[in-house]
């Protein structure tokens, strides 16, 4: 009888789970376009996430006030970003437009989590990278560089600028996923990639993929893009260290010793696939559509952990508007981010007494 009852109780557990997971496929099946949809509420919903942006910074201010997001930099370390020699002609836009061209690049690596009180590097979080070209031509927000913001999961956990509110203010809270008893309106996609993304932290800044997550234009195409290393990422050793900040401090040994590379890829959305450009928790999968290297960033060699250097990279300020409009970022996300990341960047900023760095060159 016990053995019968455990059989039982196994059998109804499997059936549940492959019951969550066919929600789970079944939420995929969104809306796939190749313009953005902007909803007539959306203005407010943008108003109101950079309302709560700027309560993120003013809650978890120390000392001093950090991003809103992705608060601890590691290091903010000099590159050069060259472009492919050989790229396919449809990808030749923007930055890209010029095989074998140079720019010199600034490169920002970080934790996400907002919370410096007590910053870990080995607790479990999503872990940034920023890319800013210098030079490149006057861009959407008036300046002069190109950046490309990624984060090390390939897909977002909202899929609206009203959800990224809710998510807010539930404070991270489980339930903000799994609401009520019927599993059709779990967020259950949402919830898989929060989860993928809050991961062990990886040997070094370098040794993980990163990805847009978000949607842009590439001249008259729609794509996302990825930045990982060179060379293969695996057979890594794991840490074993108890040091908060060894993140900054292994890179800061590697790039003592030599330079690094990493590669700079691109995806172009497939429309008649699952690649939706307003919902980026919707994974664009690579056998619908393959990444293709357009560029390599080579980190220099150099010593980066000075007190000076560590202060311009907290006064840097980062946008994915901060781009030629070649690459102009798209759906609703990163319609958002326009005004939510310069409204934390001015409050910070003016909490701290500084300003961003006037000159970016080296």
């Amino acid at each position: 009888m016990k053995r019968f009852k455990f059989f039982l109780f196994a059998l109804l557990a499997l059936l549940a789970l492959l019951a969550v997971l066919l929600v789970a496929h079944l939420q995929t099946h969104v809306v796939v376009t190749t313009e953005e949809v902007i909803p007539a509420r959306e203005p407010a919903d943008i108003q109101k996430a950079a309302d709560l942006s700027v309560n993120i910074v003013a809650a978890l201010k120390t000392t001093y006030a950090a991003r809103g997001v992705h608060a601890k930099g590691h290091a903010c370390v000099k590159a050069y970003v060259d472009v492919n020699q050989t790229i396919p002609a449809q990808l030749r836009y923007g930055v890209f437009a010029q095989t074998g061209k140079r720019y010199k690049a600034w490169v920002r690596f970080s934790n996400s989590s907002s919370n410096m009180a007590k910053p870990d590097d080995n607790a479990n979080d999503a872990r940034g990278m920023a890319l800013k070209l210098l030079n490149v031509g006057k861009n959407l927000n008036g300046g002069t560089t190109q950046e490309f913001i990624a984060h090390n999961s390939p897909a977002f956990f909202v899929n609206s600028v009203q959800d990224y509110n809710a998510f807010v203010q539930a404070k991270g809270n489980l339930r903000y996923f799994i609401q009520g008893y019927n599993p059709f309106q779990w967020r259950l996609r949402e919830l898989w990639q929060l989860i993928s993304a809050y991961a062990p932290p990886p040997p070094s800044p370098l040794w993980t993929s990163y990805f847009s997550n978000t949607a842009y234009k590439l001249g008259p195409h729609n794509v996302k893009f990825k930045m990982q290393s060179c060379q293969p990422l695996t057979n890594m050793p794991m840490h074993e260290t108890d040091d908060p900040d060894f993140l900054k401090h292994t890179l800061a040994k590697e790039l003592a010793q030599g330079g690094a590379c990493m590669q700079l890829s691109i995806q172009l959305q497939q429309p008649n696939k699952q690649m939706p450009i307003e919902d980026a928790s919707v994974l664009w999968k690579e056998r619908d559509s393959p990444f293709i290297p357009v560029a390599s960033i080579h980190i220099l060699q150099q010593t980066f952990d000075r007190s000076v250097q560590q202060q311009f990279c907290e006064d840097m300020a980062f946008s994915p508007w901060n781009a030629l409009e070649a690459h102009r970022p798209i759906g609703a996300l990163n319609r958002a981010r326009r005004v939510v990341y310069a409204a934390s960047s001015r409050y910070r900023h003016r909490l701290n007494g500084t300003q961003p760095p006037q000159s970016l060159d080296w």
